[in-house]
């Protein structure tokens, strides 16, 4: 486990993390000064421990709200106040200057948005006063609720996205994952939540609709260019797909594969799976029908994917790995909720404690040592990738 402290960098600042690399942390803060919003974004060292100012920003709007998204060579930063116009501005990571700055006018009001390569950037759009009945009309039609556009940063053009499947979705519903330097999407696409749809299962009798969750995939390249071609159908693989007697629903990525929950309502049964998309391959990781007891809990780490059998048992917590984890552990129940385990060794665990003196309640994460039987509290943030956690 690498732990990166930035807690006397951070102090009594408003940051918020971008990226965590194996050379750098990047971050985004803000001031306010005398009723000026300025945006600074800023680099630092993981090897001299110095921080660096990338660029910063005046932002003359102060309900401006930013969506940074990081790349390899460069930060897309989104700019927009909940109206229909927003500012995309592609930033060079090593010397600050902007390779982009445009300023993209789309129909409705901003809902959100999400950058799938450093080319490319989704945008959502949600009924305003104005355009309610084009709405309206619009969701009859096609069942989505909101526009979905596609920008492409090096042309600077917009194309309305027809695809239906891409609009309905939205931002949560989509996944990027690069396997051996191919880039694909993985779209989710469930039904409902867990519980509706085991009630539509007990009720199947009475329906003839087709209950069904899916999971596709398909290479980015393809996605953005059948979307700027204005195609209403997308070329996709379907991954796992469950009616109205199963359930399937996405874990997490690693490697070259995807994980996701498979779950049988007639007898119960319940298996981890994975799709491998470089050999095109399914397999069964581990089967987890029935827990152990009421106490336990599947704990995941989406990406890296690793999951984790959890269980609470007179005042100790059992850690074991059930899936690309071998972790066999127990802590103290009283360390705080578990969130995750690094090298086999490592829990990380979070707790809200309540500090006498100031009347406040603080957020406080532990590291336990398994090994040392050791354990450390952290008042600050915390952020987690892959075997790297960041304090700040």
């Amino acid at each position: 486990m690498t732990v990166i402290d930035l807690r006397n960098i951070f102090r009594d600042r408003n940051i918020e993390l971008i990226d965590v690399t194996p050379s750098y942390v990047y971050y985004a803060e803000e001031k306010n000064d005398n009723g000026r919003n300025d945006l600074f974004l800023l680099e630092y060292d993981r090897s001299t421990r110095k921080e660096r100012l990338i660029t910063n920003y005046s932002l003359e709007d102060p309900t401006f709200v930013e969506h940074l998204f990081s790349f390899e060579k460069t930060i897309v930063l989104v700019l927009e106040n909940g109206f229909n116009s927003l500012w995309v501005i592609e930033i060079d990571k090593k010397d600050g200057t902007e390779l982009n700055r445009r300023k993209v006018v789309c129909t409705g009001a901003f809902k959100s948005c999400v950058a799938l390569d450093s080319e490319h950037l989704l945008i959502y759009m949600a009924a305003d006063e104005e355009n309610y009945a084009v709405f309206e009309k619009y969701k009859e039609v096609t069942g989505c609720d909101c526009f979905c556009y596609l920008y492409n940063l090096r042309n600077n053009r917009k194309h309305f996205v027809r695809a239906s499947l891409i609009a309905r979705l939205g931002v949560e519903g989509m996944r990027v994952m690069d396997v051996r330097g191919q880039k694909y999407v993985v779209l989710l696409d469930p039904f409902a939540d867990e519980d509706i749809k085991e009630h539509y299962y007990r009720e199947q009798r009475w329906i003839n609709a087709d209950i069904r969750d899916n999971l596709w995939l398909c290479l980015l390249s393809d996605l953005t260019s059948e979307l700027e071609s204005g195609a209403e159908e997308i070329t996709l693989k379907s991954i796992a797909s469950a009616d109205i007697k199963a359930l399937v629903r996405y874990m997490g990525t690693g490697g070259e594969k995807i994980y996701f929950r498979a779950k049988e309502f007639r007898n119960g049964t319940e298996k981890i799976c994975s799709y491998n998309a470089f050999i095109n391959t399914l397999d069964v990781e581990a089967d987890i029908t029935g827990p152990a007891s009421e106490n336990t809990l599947f704990i995941i780490d989406e990406k890296p994917f690793k999951t984790f059998m959890v269980t609470e048992r007179d005042g100790k917590c059992r850690v074991q790995g059930i899936v690309n984890s071998d972790a066999k552990l127990t802590y103290d129940s009283s360390l705080g909720k578990f969130l995750i385990c690094i090298d086999n060794r490592y829990v990380v665990t979070e707790k809200e404690e309540f500090d006498k003196d100031s009347g406040e309640t603080h957020l406080c994460y532990y590291i336990y040592d398994s090994e040392q039987k050791k354990y450390e509290c952290y008042e600050c943030h915390c952020l987690i990738k892959g075997g790297t956690l960041v304090l700040y």
